[in-house]
C-alpha cells in the first residue's frame, strides 16, 4: 500500500509541475517539451542504477520508438497549451476517459468480456467530464475540446504503442524517448530568453517525482495490483483536493462534476479489476 501511495503523490506532483512550467514559467509549447524532456530523462539516469538497463536495438524497437517520440511530442504540446488555461485536474479528469477506452479496445481484441455495468459507469464518468469541462464558460471552445482529445488520444496511444515493445524496461524506453524528444525541440529553443526564466530550476526539479513515480509504480503493481490499478483514481483525488485548498476557480456545476467523475471513474476502476478476476 506504501508504494502505491507514494507513486499517487509523486505522480500529482509532477502534474502540478508541469502546470507551474507552463503557466508560471510562460513556457512555449517547444520550450515546454524541451525542459520536461530533458529534465526527466536525466531524473530517470538516476533511477536506471535500481532498474537495470533492459533493451534491444532492433528494427522493430527502433520504429516503435520514433512513434513512441511523436506520441510524446503531441502529448508535450497539447498539454502546454491546456495547462496554461486549466487546472492540472482538469487535465487529468479528461485522461479518466482512457479508463473507458482502454476497456473498449481491449474488448473488441478479445482480452475483455462485457459486463452490463459498464454501461452506466460509462455514462456517469463522461457526465462528470462534461461538467467539468464545460461547467463555465470559454473562449475558444472548439480549440480546447480539440486540445483535450488530442491530449488522452496521445497518452493512450503510447501505451498502446508500449505493448509492441515486450521484454523492455519502460524506464530504459521512457528514457530514450525522452532523450529523443529533447534532441528534436533543441533547435526550437531560443536559450537567450529561456535560461533568463525566472523559476526555471524548480521547475526541471519538479519533473524528479515523475521518475520516482515510475520505479514506485513498477513495485506497487508487483504488490497489490487492485491498489495499483486504483493508482489513477487516487492521483485524482489528491489534485482534486489540491484544486480545493488552493481554492481555485470552481463553480457548483466544476463541483459536482468533479465528486461525479471520482466516484465514476473509481466504482469503474474497480469492477473491471474484479471482473477480470472473475474470469
Amino acid at each position: 500500500m506504501v508504494f502505491s501511495l507514494l507513486t499517487v503523490v509523486f505522480y500529482a506532483a509532477s502534474s502540478l509541475g508541469d502546470k507551474y512550467i507552463s503557466a508560471k514559467l510562460a513556457c512555449s509549447a517547444q520550450e515546454f517539451s524541451f525542459l520536461v524532456a530533458l529534465s526527466t530523462a536525466f531524473s530517470l539516469a538516476l533511477v536506471l542504477p535500481f532498474t537495470g538497463w533492459n533493451f534491444a536495438f532492433t528494427l522493430q524497437s527502433g520504429l516503435a520508438l520514433v512513434v513512441l517520440v511523436a506520441l510524446k511530442i503531441a502529448e508535450f504540446y497539447t498539454s502546454a497549451a491546456l495547462l496554461k488555461t486549466v487546472s492540472a485536474y482538469e487535465l487529468k479528469a479528461w485522461l479518466s476517459l482512457n479508463v473507458i477506452v482502454s476497456y473498449l479496445v481491449d474488448l473488441a481484441r478479445g482480452t475483455e468480456t462485457f459486463f452490463w455495468a459498464f454501461l452506466p459507469c460509462a455514462a456517469v464518468l463522461v457526465a462528470g467530464i462534461g461538467l467539468v469541462a464545460f461547467g463555465e464558460k470559454r473562449e475558444k471552445l472548439l480549440r480546447y475540446i480539440l486540445l483535450s482529445l488530442g491530449y488522452i488520444a496521445s497518452k493512450f496511444l503510447y501505451g498502446l504503442q508500449m505493448n509492441v515493445l515486450e521484454g523492455t524496461s519502460p524506464v530504459c524506453v521512457l528514457l530514450l524517448v525522452m532523450l529523443g524528444v529533447a534532441l528534436l525541440q533543441l533547435p526550437f529553443v531560443k536559450f537567450r530568453t529561456f535560461f533568463r526564466k525566472k523559476g526555471l530550476v524548480l521547475g526541471a526539479l519538479t519533473r524528479i517525482p515523475n521518475a520516482a513515480g515510475l520505479w514506485t509504480e513498477a513495485i506497487a503493481a508487483q504488490q497489490n495490483l487492485l491498489l495499483y490499478t486504483l493508482v489513477q483514481p487516487m492521483q485524482l483525488a489528491i489534485l482534486f483536493l489540491t484544486a480545493l485548498i488552493r481554492r481555485e476557480k470552481m463553480g457548483k456545476l466544476r463541483l459536482a462534476g468533479s465528486i461525479i467523475t471520482l466516484v465514476a471513474v473509481t466504482v469503474m476502476t474497480v469492477l473491471i479489476y474484479f471482473h477480470r478476476g472473475a474470469l
